[in-house]
């Protein structure tokens, strides 16, 4: 089964958001760099590269937009073990490479809209240097069509149903890669909840969750670093906007192992 091994934040400010997630959720630093047209500040949880991007003005490389004008969550990588064979095999399945020519890792747009990358085995920094990080369990994407978007990702990468269900004014289809939650949104028409279009109209990377041990104290908490929450009153998990833009939720410890993830 392949990994999901990175997640990357387009925001205007990579200093203040990567600050926030140092404080906050104890997130540590990789390595900053410019690459191309844009910089990047490497973080990790321990197991995932948590990266945020800052694009140069006036960029015009397709990356640059692809998930969006303003501040997103941009795309999330997946390690293989043969990039060239496995970019033929998306390219089968109907994906668009949006990557220049020659760029690794590769970009592409995946069925359901939404940008992943391929990356070979490995080049993601993790060590968690010796500290307690709070981890990264769960990405959700929106997606309008959750049974043909997840086949794609059963058939290219070997993920693993856990469980459909409905809740409140959405249906998710909830997989795994062996060691995350990822799960697929769909909305109900017409729906008017705050969280529903948090994240934009279209199809988008919604959120992602970070695992906390006290949800209550990490809600003041992230308010006091002026955080929004957009999840109705009362609805758990809590999802909030955070410093650069994008939508987060805080999730109870073991919240999604109980969805057969390990």
């Amino acid at each position: 089964m392949s990994r999901i091994v990175h997640l990357s934040l387009k925001v205007d400010d990579i200093e203040k958001t990567g600050d926030f997630y140092q404080k906050m959720f104890n997130f540590r630093d990789a390595e900053t760099k410019k690459t191309r047209d844009h910089t990047s500040r490497h973080m990790t949880d321990g197991e995932i590269d948590f990266t945020l991007l800052s694009y140069d003005e006036g960029a015009t490389s397709a990356e640059s937009s692809a998930a969006g004008a303003g501040p997103c969550i941009h795309h999330f990588g997946i390690e293989v073990e043969d990039l060239e064979q496995s970019t033929r095999e998306i390219q089968a399945n109907g994906c668009v490479v949006i990557s220049d020519p020659g760029v690794i890792p590769v970009k592409f747009r995946a069925p359901g809209g939404t940008i992943a990358e391929l990356v070979e085995i490995g080049r993601y920094k993790t060590d968690n240097g010796g500290q307690k990080i709070n981890r990264i369990t769960h990405i959700s994407l929106k997606v309008e069509d959750i049974r043909s978007v997840g086949d794609f990702y059963i058939r290219q990468f070997g993920f693993r149903d856990t469980e459909t269900k409905k809740t409140r004014d959405h249906t998710s289809r909830h997989m795994t890669d062996g060691q995350i939650d990822f799960t697929l949104i769909a909305y109900d028409p017409g729906t008017t909840s705050a969280e529903s279009t948090a994240s934009g109209e279209g199809p988008c990377i919604h959120h992602f969750a970070v695992e906390v041990e006290d949800l209550e104290k990490s809600t003041r908490d992230i308010q006091g670093f002026g955080c929004e929450i957009i999840s109705d009153a009362g609805v758990i998990p809590v999802k909030f906007r955070d410093p650069g833009g994008t939508v987060a939720e805080l999730v109870e410890i073991g919240r999604y192992a109980q969805l057969g993830m390990a």
